[in-house]
């Protein structure tokens, strides 16, 4: 089983929405996904998934031998299982080995499991890092989450990882426009390779309305180790794509 964990420097850039579009895109592949919730202060992949009535056991219960990790997991769809974060459970005492513990138990099982990790560089972020064997960035085109971003690729990568990028709410009509940075550019600032671009969802509020290719394209490029990442720009360049640039600024 291949353990990645989600992380990014900033908060707000998408990353549980990522990390739970890319467990249904992996699903789909008909590869089996565990998601395990490692935020014990913000944690919401419950919610975005759509699954909070569903919880009756969540890791704290694991950890603390009142049920066995099995009947903690939470079917969301064929092949994507959720194991929950703890509502007001102290972080603490979750330690990187439990972690790993509870992944390895799992390992005979799935494929993949997908550790959502505290945003920032703190103890949780730590304990996340060290219970996987990979890393995946979320990020997003602009100074401020490209600066974090910096410091988590350069964090994780003294630490011996070879983390690799996800762009997320890149605008096509301003990527085309040279406004913001390509994703060949921010991989050169960060000094690591894009795994996948997810355009800007004006809207969006819920995982069945994202748009799905890009988070395909993704998994295709994690699961086969080949494939390019969406073009946001595709559709806004050429005569037409200049008056539709020009259409989504008014």
């Amino acid at each position: 089983m291949k353990s990645i964990v989600i992380t990014s420097g900033k908060g707000g850039v998408g990353k549980t929405t990522v990390a739970a579009c890319l467990g249904r895109a992996l699903a789909a592949l008909g590869c089996r996904v565990v998601m395990l919730d490692a935020d014990f202060g913000l944690n919401n992949l419950d919610v975005v998934l759509g699954l909070e009535s569903k919880v009756v056991y969540d890791i704290a219960d694991v950890i603390d031998n009142r049920c066995r990790v099995r009947q903690a997991l939470v079917e969301d769809r064929r092949n994507l299982f959720l194991l929950p974060s703890a509502h007001g459970y102290l972080g603490e005492k979750v330690t990187a080995q439990n972690i790993k513990l509870i992944l390895n138990s799992l390992a005979v099982t799935f494929d993949y499991a997908l550790v959502d990790c505290p945003a920032g560089i703190e103890a949780g972020f730590r304990r996340a890092v060290a219970a996987c064997d990979s890393a995946l960035v979320v990020t997003t085109p602009h100074i401020s989450a490209l600066r974090d971003a910096n410091k988590v690729v350069a964090l994780l990568s003294s630490l011996k990882y070879s983390p690799t990028l996800v762009i997320n709410r890149m605008r096509g009509d301003l990527l085309a426009s040279g406004k913001i940075p390509t994703a060949d550019e921010i991989s050169q600032i960060l000094k690591a390779p894009v795994d996948g671009v997810i355009p800007e969802t004006d809207g969006a509020f819920d995982l069945d309305e994202m748009p799905s290719r890009p988070f395909e394209l993704l998994a295709c490029k994690i699961h086969y180790g080949v494939g390019e990442p969406l073009d946001p720009a595709a559709e806004y360049r050429g005569i037409r794509g200049f008056f539709k640039r020009r259409a989504r600024r008014q």
